[in-house]
């Protein structure tokens, strides 16, 4: 046990009528959410629970991490060590997670969740855009998109979910 680092992670969710979808493929939160259970030698939280939004992207670099093989992780990857998260559940934390779906062959949508919002987007916006507040609406029911009194966090989170697929599209 103080040579072990086991990690488990499943597939995310199938819509079973929510949002009137039968399918897995929507950038909802019940078929973007999937487990993550990290378990290794000298973690400082164990048996605790993390609520923060990560990516399976940060898989990769946290078990280089772990394993002490931060020197041979290659430049430009896209995720981030989760390891001050398992040392520490409550620790700060501020990195979306990014989901994407396409809607037949035509259609791609976007969208990213931070710790309060999910803002996604089709067609890069010109199919539409959906907006919801995790803190008041958890069941993603009201979608704030066009309600003027969300421009100004819509913009950001759009400015922020427009950087990260430029610089995932240059590094690919």
């Amino acid at each position: 046990e103080d040579r072990t680092t086991v990690l488990f992670w499943g597939d995310h969710g199938y819509g079973l009528g929510e949002h009137g979808q039968w399918m897995k493929q929507t950038v909802f939160e019940h078929s973007a959410r999937a487990p993550l259970i990290w378990g290794y030698a000298g973690v400082q939280s164990r048996g605790k629970a993390c609520g923060r939004t990560v990516e399976f992207l940060d898989i990769y670099p946290t078990l280089t991490d772990i394993c002490g093989l931060k020197k041979d992780v290659p430049p430009g990857l896209h995720g981030k060590s989760l390891r001050p998260l398992l040392d520490n559940p409550a620790a700060r934390w501020d990195k979306p997670a990014v989901t994407q779906t396409h809607r037949g062959n035509q259609i791609r949508g976007y969208s990213m969740r931070t710790e309060r919002y999910r803002y996604s987007m089709w067609a890069d916006g010109k199919e539409g855009e959906e907006l919801y507040d995790y803190s008041k609406d958890p069941r993603e029911l009201k979608n704030l998109a066009k309600e003027s009194g969300s421009d100004g966090v819509k913009a950001g989170l759009r400015k922020q979910l427009d950087g990260i697929l430029a610089a995932r599209r240059r590094a690919s």
